[in-house]
């Protein structure tokens, strides 16, 4: 993704300096030198960086990151920085062939500057933004990435005690097993230490993983048990919620506006 950004601010016209763990270590005249300060980094790298990059970053620059968790990752930058600071999250990978129609989450935190012509340059090159709170931010993606993740990961650990062979029995399972599989796959295209440190990172999946899990103990109790009216009552209030989400209008985002979101951005 620092690669994506490095092509997209060339692309744009703009003087940009690539520092790199590897190849180009980090100069506190490189970093002093910057109008903006983009961190592409893992989210478990953010403070160690801070630590020793904040005090050099000037007090009218923009600093950035890009981590799909935005508290903790923000407080560090108020924490060990002067300058304004906006959290970024681009809800798509490093593929993507530019911005247009992609949506990018915004959480600004400490800025007056930069805020405005900032999300100018995004929404020119066709993104679609939505301002957040931190908090907002990572309540939701726990439900959007951890608990996804988490239900694709015992899915694959069942299959797995099941013994089930995808090459001989995914095509008795039908298209929309397939798809599931799909899904699975495509999460692990990813590197495990990615997702664990989403995880762990996001101080709302314990509070989101339990409902879930409860949930489910719940249904396994129901089927154990032969309780079928529960059963046909459980699947019947998830068929009313989704019948709700598909015909109500705004008070189907009330919770949208709970979590802090935008109303004028629902876009996600």
């Amino acid at each position: 993704m620092g690669r994506w950004f490095v092509s997209l601010f060339r692309e744009a016209g703009m003087d940009t300096i690539v520092s790199d763990l590897y190849d180009s270590p980090i100069s506190e005249k490189s970093v002093a030198s910057c109008d903006i300060v983009l961190l592409a980094v893992p989210v478990t790298a953010i403070e160690g960086i801070m630590r020793s990059i904040g005090p050099f970053i000037r007090s009218d620059a923009l600093l950035m990151d890009i981590s799909s968790i935005k508290r903790d990752p923000i407080n560090f930058m108020l924490k060990y920085s002067q300058s304004e600071v906006i959290g970024t999250h681009p809800l798509f990978g490093p593929s993507t062939a530019c911005l247009l129609d992609q949506v990018v989450f915004l959480c600004p935190s400490r800025t007056e500057r930069w805020i405005k012509p900032f999300r100018n340059f995004l929404e020119e090159q066709g993104a679609k933004i939505t301002e957040i709170s931190p908090d907002g931010h990572d309540k939701l993606m726990a439900c959007f990435q951890t608990l996804r993740h988490v239900m694709l990961t015992s899915l694959g650990q069942t299959l797995i005690r099941l013994g089930f062979d995808s090459h001989c029995q995914v095509e008795a399972a039908g298209a929309w097993f397939e798809q599931l599989l799909a899904m699975m796959r495509h999460q692990f295209e990813q590197p495990s230490e990615l997702y664990a440190d989403l995880a762990i990172g996001n101080s709302y999946s314990s509070e989101t993983l339990k409902l879930f899990r409860n949930s489910l103990n719940e249904l396994a109790n129901l089927v154990s048990t032969g309780n079928r009216d529960g059963l046909v009552s459980a699947m019947d209030e998830v068929a009313q919620f989704c019948a709700t989400e598909a015909t109500s209008n705004s008070s189907a985002w009330g919770w949208w506006r709970d979590i802090g979101g935008d109303s004028r951005h629902i876009e996600v």
